[in-house]
């Protein structure tokens, strides 16, 4: 390996080394986020968000007049049968809405 003659060998290494470190601790941050996947199901709440509803009572409106279908609709009953959990499919709804 030929080096500049304004750098001593000493300084390269030393360099190569911090280099090497901070690839290191770059690769050290990425492998700590493990890739997950992401279910389209959204709760009613994020799911209004992501739609860009004002509310989640204006989401729960616009399923109930029956403009976002039943197939984009989840809703299960809770152990008492009285509170109804309703899950939104966001990524299939806005895939319907583009295909539309």
């Amino acid at each position: 390996m030929t080096t500049p003659a304004s750098h001593p060998p000493e300084d390269l290494s030393h360099y190569l080394a911090a280099i090497f470190q901070e690839l290191q601790r770059l690769n050290a941050r990425l492998e700590l986020r493990p890739p997950t996947p992401k279910s389209p199901w959204l709760p009613l709440a994020e799911a209004a968000q992501v739609l860009h509803f004002p509310s989640s009572r204006a989401l729960r409106a616009a399923i109930d007049r029956g403009r976002i279908p039943t197939q984009f609709v989840s809703a299960t009953r809770g152990e008492t049968g009285k509170r109804r959990t309703i899950d939104v499919d966001v990524e299939g709804f806005a895939s319907h809405l583009r295909n539309k």
